[in-house]
């Protein structure tokens, strides 16, 4: 063994070991000065052959990394666009379902529309249209989600709406009682006269006292005598089942009162739209007819 390293190779034929540097293939033996095989060089390419393999393996490892990355981004990547083309699509459906229902509208006439004489039967105060909801489930009908605009002549109104028709009662004698209160019931017209609730009124409170703002049946005649009627509109729900809302099985008749100053006369030209929240304009004309029986119910088309 020379200078204290660890033998590298043996000489086969007088058996003394000692280390190399040498990189020569033929090496001459210290000991008996024969050439023998280098085979320490053969010892230290495996080294190097092996460590190169090793960092072949350790660059091929970074490279597996490197690519498990990209295929974790791009599914992360694949997922966002998936996820936005599907919020897309179904934005997309609901500005279709949208722009469907503002062009169309959900409430259509039901049947032939009436107008009032005056007992003179020089003119008309009141037009009622009978209504009903088509293609939902219901259509909302409260004060805030109705407009409802009336032209007469030269006379227009931008919204005469004034809510569902409640049953309520006068809170002392009429034809002057103190006010009205209401039941907080919807009124359901069924089997009852036009007259007995078309001249509705304000009630200011229900029957326990508390505040309202609501509209009350109210009957043409009070004591012989015609009624003051308020230009405005209301809906009257039949079978309703008490909210603010036509279902598809029920019926309502908008009921259009004109005050004295209002009324419609012969051969005048009465133009109504009625607009539901996000939806299409629902337009009626109706030609008040050159001659009519004095206070009576008269069918127009």
């Amino acid at each position: 063994m020379m200078g204290g390293e660890k033998p590298n190779i043996h000489c086969p034929k007088c058996g003394y070991m000692w280390h190399t540097r040498s990189k020569l293939q033929m090496v001459t033996c210290p000991s008996c000065n024969q050439k023998i095989p280098n085979t320490a060089l053969k010892s230290r390419r495996n080294l190097i052959k092996a460590f190169a393999q090793q960092k072949r393996a350790i660059v091929g490892l970074e490279a597996a990394i490197v690519l498990i990355a990209f295929v974790i981004i791009a599914a992360a990547f694949s997922f966002m666009v998936i996820n936005q083309g599907l919020y897309a699509t179904e934005r997309g459906k609901v500005v279709i379902q949208e722009g469907l229902k503002q062009a169309s509208t959900p409430l259509t006439v039901d049947g032939t529309p009436f107008v009032r004489t005056t007992p003179d039967g020089k003119a008309v105060d009141v037009i009622i249209i009978p209504v009903k909801a088509f293609g939902v489930k219901f259509v909302a009908v409260g004060r805030n989600q109705t407009v409802v605009m009336l032209k007469i002549g030269q006379k227009a109104w931008a919204n005469l709406y004034l809510g569902v028709l409640y049953t309520g009662h006068p809170n002392g004698t009429e034809p002057n009682p103190p006010h009205y209160y209401t039941d907080d019931v919807t009124y359901d017209p069924t089997g009852r006269d036009f007259d007995d609730f078309v001249a509705y009124t304000w009630a200011n409170e229900s029957r326990s006292g508390e505040p309202r703002n609501l509209y009350i049946n109210g009957t043409y005649f009070v004591g012989g005598n015609k009624r003051s009627l308020t230009t405005g509109a209301v809906l009257a729900i039949v079978h309703s089942n008490g909210d603010e809302a036509l279902d598809t099985n029920e019926r309502g008749f908008l009921i259009i009162t004109l005050a004295a100053g209002d009324v419609a006369y012969a051969r005048s030209q009465i133009n109504l739209e009625i607009r539901l929240e996000k939806s299409a304009t629902l337009t009626l004309e109706i030609a008040v007819p050159e001659s009519m029986p004095a206070n009576s119910y008269v069918p127009v088309l």
